[in-house]
């Protein structure tokens, strides 16, 4: 029997086939605290879907981490994240140190303490990737500090620019993965949004993730901008509405 006649992969295609109506209707699908078989299952309905080519057109199917523990699936435009180009989002490169000389106190404060529970190699280079984020951020005038972490796993930082708070995660991608090649890659992620901007950059064949340090500061800078503009937005609304209601007194 064909694989596309067996009955798992009609399950799986129905299952794509009904992930992808949901996102077009709705934009995307959060599940709040799912198993990890669930998870399991979820990425290979994605990949189902990706290898038969059920995306709508010009648009591709994303997942990231949303909160602490759930998964957020959404269509994305533009060319796929593993793409170099799109690592670097034509930002500037960011100089990671090859040695930790005159640390950020964040850094240190990590360095020294029991969290970031990850093997060495992969802890040394979280600790290098993370001194030349904050070592940027602050070079352009920004500020960081200690974020309140999440999972022991993670290294985790709050960049602020113009108010705009946000969180950079750093962890190992594959921490449960006995491949060697899969357990020593890295990933970076940003928050939730409802943009539906690039949000996560993982190690890849084509390029890794001291690349992405320039796009990751990008796309941080681009969220100030559309907070400071959302709250413009809040505070015409109040007024608007003050003018209305004192014109309905009247």
């Amino acid at each position: 029997m064909p694989y596309s006649q067996r009955p798992v992969a009609r399950a799986r295609r129905a299952k794509a086939t009904e992930l992808i109506e949901r996102l077009v209707a709705g934009g995307r699908v959060i599940l709040s605290d799912p198993y990890e078989d669930e998870v399991t299952e979820w990425r290979r309905v994605i990949n189902y879907a990706k290898r038969h080519g059920l995306e709508p057109q010009g648009k591709r199917i994303e997942k990231t981490s949303c909160g602490r523990s759930g998964l957020e699936m959404f269509l994305a435009t533009g060319p796929h994240i593993n793409s170099r180009g799109q690592a670097q989002g034509d930002a500037p490169q960011v100089q990671v140190p090859a040695q930790l000389r005159l640390p950020h106190p964040f850094v240190i404060a990590l360095r020294d303490n029991e969290r970031l529970t990850m093997p060495s190699a992969l802890r040394q280079r979280t600790l290098f990737l993370l001194q030349g984020l904050v070592g940027e951020a602050v070079q352009r005038g920004y500020k960081v500090k200690d974020s309140p972490a999440r999972s022991w796993r993670a290294g985790e930082v709050d960049v602020v620019v113009d108010g705009f708070t946000c969180s950079v995660t750093i962890q190992q991608e594959f921490p449960q993965s006995e491949d060697p090649e899969r357990s020593g890659k890295l990933v970076i992620e940003l928050p939730c949004n409802r943009s539906g901007r690039q949000r996560r950059w993982g190690d890849r064949k084509r390029w890794v993730v001291e690349d992405a340090l320039g796009a990751v500061l990008k796309e941080i800078e681009a969220g100030a901008v559309e907070d400071a503009q959302r709250k413009a937005d809040e505070e015409w609304a109040k007024a608007d509405r003050e003018v209305r209601w004192k014109a309905a007194m009247v």
